[in-house]
């Protein structure tokens, strides 16, 4: 398992065993981010009493009129027992001033254009490792001469500054050849997660097979699915809108306690999601999560509460708005938990309201 080579140091029980996972899967727990040429860059937002408003800017969701069902708490599944307002303190979330010139502003639209990167292979073959590269590599790790377990790798794909490996692995890779193999001496942490490697010098024989740039935006707009570049532009400028505007409202709230019987409803979920995809891959998650030292009701526990610090945001402008539950932005989410689904559908729904009232610059 190439998990041992990871930089176990830096990450905890909880995010291990999510890494574990998301090294076979994908899935983002709390925030999911559609990226397809169908995004533009504003939407339709729906009120209680059937009355919509559109934004200028031509941004469509998927949003309409004809398919809205139940605008009121019995509807839905989550905190319709509870007044969020006795759980949580949510900043003025109208007229948010966005400065898209603004340097804090490049740093969202470069993490965004950065994970489409990632996500959809936006790299073209190049000759010289540099950092933020992609890195084809087959490595083989030896402590005194004996290869050790997990220790070796074949055909790994390793973007360079990522710290995935242990410290100073990746560095040593900056201007290695395509084609060429390096000797990496590193230092396993004296608190490293496998305790008989824990603070023994390695060495990793390298042998890269392939080394990858990453495209511009002009290089890569119609492997995204736009027609032109300044569409592709635009769409990464609204999604970062979005970011920014879901950052700012969560970084600012401030949550007293959670509802137990949300907490349950979202605990039960998010387990029953990812046994689902560990059984897909004849993996039993319960003993995943005993090896990681922790049991299922520490895992609904710790990962419910990750979940609800942006979902009782969200969920908190939804109702507080009057906002409706949309079928097709509800039946679009991929993931069929339904407590999950409605939770993704609530914050891009939520997310559009802010976007509408926001002052864009």
């Amino acid at each position: 398992m190439m998990v041992k080579v990871m930089n176990m140091k830096k990450i905890t029980k909880l995010t291990a065993v999510i890494l574990a996972l998301t090294l076979m899967f994908s899935f983002l727990v709390g925030c999911k981010k559609s990226v397809d040429s169908d995004y533009l860059s504003s939407t339709i937002v729906v009120y209680e009493n059937g009355d919509s408003t559109g934004q200028n800017n031509e941004k469509d969701n998927g949003f309409g009129l004809g398919d809205l069902f139940g605008g009121s708490k019995e509807n839905l599944l989550l905190y319709k027992k509870v007044k969020l307002e006795n759980y949580i303190e949510v900043p003025e979330y109208k007229g948010i001033v966005v400065d898209t010139k603004s340097q804090e502003f490049l740093k969202y639209y470069n993490k965004i254009f950065e994970d489409d990167i990632e996500q959809k292979s936006l790299y073209k073959e190049t000759n010289i490792i540099e950092n933020g590269y992609i890195a084809n590599i087959d490595f083989v790790g030896k402590i005194d001469g004996v290869a050790f377990d997990g220790g070796t790798g074949k055909e790994y794909n390793l973007k360079i500054g990522s710290n995935t490996f242990i410290d100073d692995f990746e560095e040593q890779l900056i201007g290695v050849k395509s084609g060429a193999t390096k000797d990496v001496v590193v230092t396993f942490p004296s608190d490293y997660s496998e305790k008989t490697l824990a603070g023994k010098e390695a060495v990793f024989t390298v042998t890269v097979n392939y080394v990858g740039c990453p495209m511009t935006i002009e290089e890569s707009y119609e492997k995204m699915g736009f027609e032109s570049a300044e569409k592709y532009t635009s769409n990464i400028t609204s999604r970062a809108i979005d970011e920014y505007l879901l950052n700012y409202v969560c970084s600012k709230a401030k949550i007293k306690d959670y509802p137990e019987d949300d907490k349950k409803i979202l605990g039960d979920a998010i387990y029953n999601h990812y046994a689902a995809i560990a059984s897909a891959s004849g993996t039993d998650f319960q003993q995943l999560l005993l090896g990681n030292g922790m049991t299922a009701d520490q895992f609904k526990d710790q990962f419910s509460i990750e979940f609800m610090k942006t979902n009782m945001v969200m969920y908190y402008i939804f109702y507080a708005e009057g906002l409706k539950m949309i079928e097709s932005t509800l039946q679009k989410q991929e993931v069929s938990e339904p407590a999950i689904a409605e939770s993704y559908a609530v914050q891009e729904i939520a997310i559009s309201y802010l976007y509408e009232k926001a002052e864009i610059k």
